[in-house]
């Protein structure tokens, strides 16, 4: 990995722990000094384990021009609540139509069946709900619809990672369907995200394994279509701190910024909008210059912990953020739940409470 492209922690270094390793020496001694510490941390563990906690969406009037520039983030959010707890909604992708309805694609996860689908919900401009439609739904997992738009056409590569490769989708308006183009890569990429810049196309994402949330690919290619060729030094950078990507990237008077998640407490916690300096087939480097978190004293934010998703379309932001709902029945039937999902898929605790994406 090229060592210029490590993250450079600058006016908010002291807002977030640069390294995960460095923050359990601090905890370990912390907890010398202090031997109620670990106590409390039990204590505070089981009371968390009284609340659900699930992904939802949210969106609200704003221009991320702004947002990037004044470096505040704290609109009013209308948060769009879930049903069942059974669910989760998470990785919105926003676009609007020209008659200013407004169309979200987003991640519908189902623990029952324990694959996410995709779908799409439309709003017309007072935020009523028009319609609501599954787009993609094979029994496979998918998240994460990142939209490309390009000679007034609508391309959706949703992650597809337990398939073990990503796949470009071509999005018909009129039918409101998803169209098979074809594999754009055999990789099983997490958040794959695509900028176009000096005439390549740039695809970063990071990998389903052992670092999902740490180790940032990159790969380029001269068509949206490909092939993809991976960049000299991948993994170009590889921090829990603003690598992941969390959304589309934004272009503000020539300068790229790219939303990015920050993982090191826990999987998704907050957004770093970092700023690219250098990107070519050899180099890569970024800088943090903004955090983004939820205002916890807004009342609309109230239950709202954590957010790992940015996307705008016009004057409009979408988000998701984590809800924490004190429902301890609910929390011992997910409990059965997942001693269940255990069984039968196999998996781990973590990957079954945490992630199902990473």
């Amino acid at each position: 990995m090229n060592p210029s492209a490590q993250i450079k922690i600058k006016s908010f270094k002291d807002r977030i722990k640069v390294n995960y390793v460095q923050d359990k020496e601090i905890n370990s001694s912390l907890s010398c000094k202090l031997p109620f510490t670990k106590m409390s941390g039990l204590i505070q563990k089981l009371i968390e384990k009284l609340y659900h906690k699930q992904w939802i969406i949210g969106i609200c009037k704003g221009d991320i021009k702004d947002i990037i520039l004044t470096k505040s983030f704290d609109p009013e959010i209308t948060w769009i609540p879930v049903k069942s707890f059974d669910n989760f909604h998470a990785d919105p992708f926003l676009f609007i139509t020209k008659n200013g309805n407004i169309n979200i694609f987003f991640e519908d996860f189902d623990f029952n069946k324990f694959y996410g689908k995709i779908k799409l919900v439309s709003f017309d401009k007072n935020l009523k709900l028009i319609s609501e439609k599954v787009l993609l739904d094979t029994g496979c997992h998918f998240s994460y619809p990142f939209i490309f738009e390009e000679d007034n056409r609508i391309y959706v590569f949703p992650e597809s990672a337990q398939s073990g490769g990503l796949f470009c989708y071509e999005y018909d308006p009129k039918k409101q369907s998803l169209n098979l183009l074809k594999q754009i890569i055999d990789l099983p990429l997490l958040d794959s995200t695509i900028l176009k810049y000096e005439d390549k196309y740039w695809l970063f994402a990071t990998m389903k394994g052992q670092d999902p949330y740490s180790k940032l690919h990159i790969y380029f290619s001269e068509n949206l279509f490909g092939p993809y060729n991976p960049h000299h030094d991948n993994p170009v950078k590889n921090s829990l701190i603003g690598s992941r990507p969390a959304g589309n990237f934004i272009k503000i008077n020539g300068i790229i910024y790219r939303p990015t998640q920050n993982c090191v407490t826990r999987y998704g916690d907050s957004i770093t909008i970092n700023k690219v300096n250098v990107l070519n087939e050899h180099r890569f480097e970024e800088e943090p210059i903004m955090l983004i978190s939820l205002n916890k004293n807004r009342h609309s934010n109230r239950q709202m912990h954590t957010i790992h998703t940015l996307n705008f379309a016009d004057q409009l932001i979408v988000v998701d953020g984590m809800k924490w709902t004190f429902s301890p029945f609910d929390q011992w039937r997910t409990f059965i739940r997942n001693r269940r999902l255990e069984r039968q898929l196999s998996v781990s605790k973590y990957d079954i409470r945490s992630n199902p994406d990473g």
